[in-house]
């Protein structure tokens, strides 16, 4: 297993997890379990034979399975979920692992794209995203806050930029979350992808991940992937505290389901959904980006509390550039369909 840098800092953000949820303790249903990270639970395997296409909207929620699009309003983000439910033929009981990696709200360059209106500039800049934003606008908690956010990628390999070796570890991390464009939390998973180089010795790190920033990044250990893996990941609340994230990996038909409760004092807003390659904060600072090459996302798609999807196209969505500390852009978006887009690394400019 890749080892933790800055084990003092992740002491203090397990402490910190084992603190704040412990004051949001719940009643369980009969089928989930806790895991051996406070706070964070997992749903049992459904019974055999538990056909998810089929199954209620209640079954689904009391089995672990993400909400389900409508099938007659919404027919390419139905066929895109009943894939991801037909692939989930084998349920993981996660082994968690708190980091102190933490993938935080957009740090916005100024160049006229505001994370406080629906003024839609196009396009713009950030030190540590890439990707695209869908910005609905709700100023509170509401009918126009995003309920959950979906989409298919790929798991891109790591490597250090080119002709560097930076002596340690670079980060990139593919995630698609709710929050973080304007509002101090992001409810968030997804996978990082990191390349180590020191000495001419190198070596690369994979894991599936969830977050509720302010809190950092929780491995999931028990559910593998690699690079060229295509992934499903769907991201849910049921309330402003209480978070969902649900993962398939359709090279292993594996699933995974986690529910989590938000850090003490943070509250869920849904004024913003979006698909992200990051540079993750570590030890304090932006982490040197992976030179990733290219992710596609596909059936990139997010809804409402009442029911309004939204997705890269929206014309209240931003093109978002990352930036490295100089301000040149090292990895940018290009959208190539109405919910489809391919992330670029530029080599990663270090």
């Amino acid at each position: 297993m890749k080892a933790l840098p800055y084990a003092a800092a992740a002491a203090l953000a397990l402490a910190m997890s084992t603190t704040g949820n412990a004051q949001k303790a719940r009643v369980l249903q009969p089928n989930e379990m806790v895991t051996n990270l406070p706070g964070a639970t997992t749903i049992t395997a459904p019974p055999a034979g538990f056909d998810p296409i089929s199954a209620s909207d209640e079954d689904l929620q009391y089995h672990g399975f993400p909400p389900r699009p409508n099938q007659y309003t919404e027919p390419s983000a139905y066929a895109s979920w009943a894939r991801a439910m037909k692939a989930s033929q084998t349920r993981v009981a996660p082994k968690l692992e708190q980091t102190a990696v933490f993938h935080g709200p957009a740090k916005i360059k100024d160049n006229g794209a505001s994370p406080t209106t629906g003024s839609n500039t196009g396009s713009t800049s950030s030190y540590n995203w890439s990707g695209y934003v869908a910005f609905g606008g709700a100023s509170s908690y509401g009918s126009a806050s995003y309920y959950y956010i979906v989409s298919d990628y790929i798991v891109p390999p790591a490597r250090q930029a080119f002709g560097a070796c930076t002596g340690g570890w670079d980060y990139s991390s593919s995630w698609a979350g709710i929050d973080g464009w304007g509002s101090g939390d992001v409810l968030q998973a997804g996978s990082e992808s990191d390349a180590y180089c020191s000495g001419g010795s190198t070596s690369q790190y994979y894991s599936a991940w969830y977050e509720w920033y302010p809190y950092g990044e929780v491995r999931i250990g028990g559910f593998p992937i690699a690079p060229g893996d295509e992934l499903f990941v769907e991201v849910w609340h049921t309330s402003q505290t209480q978070g969902y994230a649900y993962l398939v990996n359709y090279n292993n038909n594996q699933s995974t389901e986690i529910g989590f409760t938000a850090p003490a004092g943070t509250y869920l807003l849904g004024n913003s959904a979006e698909w992200v390659v990051e540079r993750p904060t570590v030890g304090g600072s932006y982490a040197n980006l992976t030179n990733y090459i290219s992710d596609p996302f596909w059936n990139a798609y997010a809804y409402t509390e009442s029911s309004v999807q939204y997705n890269p196209s929206s014309g209240s969505a931003y093109g978002i550039t990352m930036l490295d500390n100089s301000g040149k852009g090292i990895s940018y978006p290009l959208q190539v369909g109405p919910l489809a887009f391919v992330m670029f690394d530029e080599g990663s400019a270090y």
